[in-house]
């Protein structure tokens, strides 16, 4: 059998392939040779290449992860390739994303000639080498980079729009990698009151004392949601607590057990329809403290999945070091709400490393 013909590697600043039935306006990137192998995070890191482009930089980042350290969290959590995250709860599921060797999320910033660069977008994929979970996108990656595909990659690829009208010279290139905060689920409080207070340890093995100061019934505005085909849920708790001594609001907050109720259809919008799954449940998360109370509160979502809902915390927070949450919706909120407190940590330190 002939071998297919592969087509010719080119990357462009907008992250798509070309166009079927014409060239595109924009011509792909001019590719800069990289080859910085680095360790990170307890993983291999790469960065095999720079793609200089009309409108930016385009930069790939690689990250290798052995096949065993992967066959083994699929095996200690019974994972297949179509297991579905609706059968574990929202907690089995935070500590599978913690443990997961194929989940890092990290926000990058370019150095060009000693000023920063920030991404626009990006994506990733992930090479996953056992039956069954292969990614056809990434064997052009694993092909132009010539990495092995018994082992497990994961590829990120993001755009720096540069900050002039015309394109700079690239007299130095460096890269700085600032990993995102982790989330480990940790004790479950019932709340049923103010002033209920809940001891707990940190990660750290500091002693910490919740202590609840506002307990509110909450009912979303009417007309919140503009769907005549679906009724939603839209009652809520919110939850004032300060924590002593304090964590900050990166380090904390909590999270209801309980996804809440999922909308319900009172008409289809087209008789000859057929019933659609409603594929995640409601579910609300709150803000950043530092949020003006004119921007209260915001809905995103819909009924195909999940809807969130942020309620601003008061004005005062960052001083008397409030913390506020809201529960998921409830078309009758429960008597007593259980929630789970989620710690997020650091898992590695910042790194800069110089391309050019």
């Amino acid at each position: 059998m002939a071998r297919q013909k592969q087509k010719k590697w080119q990357v462009y600043f907008d992250l798509n392939a070309p166009r079927k039935g014409g060239p595109r306006k924009q011509r792909p990137g001019r590719e800069l040779p990289i080859r910085l192998a680095f360790s990170w995070g307890g993983a291999e890191w790469r960065i095999p290449a720079v793609y200089v482009c009309a409108q930016g930089l385009v930069v790939d980042f690689v990250r290798r992860v052995p096949a065993g350290r992967i066959q083994g969290f699929m095996d200690r959590w019974k994972l297949r390739p179509d297991s579905d995250r609706d059968d574990f709860t929202r907690e089995e599921q935070m500590r599978i994303d913690s443990e997961n060797p194929l989940t890092f999320d990290f926000s990058p910033t370019l150095l060009l000639n000693g000023r920063s660069l920030y991404r626009s977008h990006g994506r990733g994929v992930g090479w996953v080498p056992l039956p069954g979970c292969h990614d056809p996108d990434c064997l052009p990656l694993l092909e132009h980079y010539g990495l092995d595909p018994a082992d497990g990659w994961y590829f990120w690829r993001y755009n720096f729009p540069w900050k002039t009208e015309r394109k700079p010279p690239i007299r130095s290139l460096a890269v700085c990698m600032k990993a995102d905060r982790v989330c480990l689920p940790g004790p479950r409080i019932k709340v049923q009151r103010e002033g209920d207070s809940f001891p707990f340890t940190g990660l750290d093995g500091t002693a910490h004392t919740l202590t609840v100061h506002t307990y509110a019934h909450e009912t979303l505005p009417h007309g919140t949601f503009q769907d005549e085909t679906f009724l939603y849920p839209d009652h809520c708790v919110t939850l004032d607590y300060t924590i002593e001594p304090p964590l900050s609001r990166s380090a904390f907050h909590l999270m209801d057990c309980s996804e809440g109720d999922r909308p319900r259809r009172v008409k289809k919008a087209d008789p000859y329809e057929p019933e659609r799954a409603l594929s995640a449940a409601v579910c609300a998360c709150s803000t950043e403290p530092d949020i003006p109370e004119a921007a209260r509160t915001g809905i995103i979502g819909s009924a195909d999945g999940p809807i969130a809902v942020f309620i601003a915390s008061p004005q005062n927070a960052a001083k008397s070091h409030i913390h506020r949450d809201v529960s998921s919706l409830y078309f009758e909120t429960p008597e007593a709400i259980e929630w789970l407190m989620v710690f997020r940590k650091l898992p590695c330190e910042p790194i800069k490393k110089k391309l050019l």
